[in-house]
């Protein structure tokens, strides 16, 4: 990039960064298509571009595949640890939560070191529950959840649209704890990004969760991917 183009980025980011921090697009709005932010900006698309996507580096909008770009909301405080609900987490923080499940069934196909953890042959099947989580209605994560059929049998059937630890505890009396957690940059890839209207650059972060019983043995493995620039993850010690 040569100085004065350079220049022409950052005078570009700046003033977008003016419009969104002086509330001109709040959060969660949809900016103006890629054309029009040229023309009021008097800049050419690849300048533009560019300007866009510091501004993703750092949080300040997201990109929804074939819809465009959005003021990034606030970000969502979350403790992976913590027996709190997303649904409650959320409301707490003064958000709006919606979530769905969408696929519960008995596959096959799994990846080997999630069979492995829940001490699963290869040759058997698996319980996988897909679903999605969503704040002030824009999708901010997308999960892949793994049980045992010979721990937890019949549980795609109770789950309904219950949350897993009130299935744990009402169907099995058995009540789980993170045993591990592991955090990844990544990109959106696969049904994540289908789900979440990203890109193949789209940032995010996943988050492989393993839950235990009381015997400490892991009963529950989560695989979560969730928008860049929609969470802070912290933990309490």
């Amino acid at each position: 990039m040569d100085m004065e183009n350079s220049s022409t980025v950052e005078l570009a980011k700046a003033r977008l960064n003016d419009w969104l921090s002086q509330g001109a697009i709040a959060p969660g709005d949809k900016l103006p298509s890629e054309r029009e932010l040229g023309e009021l900006l008097n800049i050419k698309r690849m300048t533009l571009r560019q300007a866009l996507l510091f501004l993703e580096s750092e949080s300040r909008i997201f990109r929804k595949d074939r819809r465009g770009w959005f003021a990034a909301l606030p970000r969502f405080n979350y403790n992976p640890n913590s027996s709190t609900s997303f649904k409650q987490a959320a409301i707490e923080q003064g958000r709006c939560p919606s979530w769905d499940y969408m696929t519960k069934e008995c596959v096959l196909a799994a990846p080997g070191f999630i069979k492995e953890l829940l001490q699963v042959d290869a040759a058997s099947e698996i319980y996988k529950i897909s679903g999605w989580g969503a704040l002030d209605n824009h999708i901010v994560f997308y999960h892949e959840t793994f049980i045992s059929p010979r721990v937890a049998p019949g549980f795609i059937e109770r789950l309904g649209e219950n949350s897993f630890a009130e299935v744990w505890e009402q169907a099995y009396g058995t009540s789980t704890r993170t045993r591990h957690l592991a955090f990844k940059p990544t990109r959106l890839s696969g049904e994540a990004c289908k789900v979440m209207g990203g890109n193949a650059s789209t940032p995010a972060i996943l988050v492989e969760k393993h839950r235990a019983d009381a015997e400490r043995r892991i009963v529950q493995v989560d695989i979560e991917h969730w928008r860049f620039e929609s969470v802070d993850f912290f933990i309490n010690l």
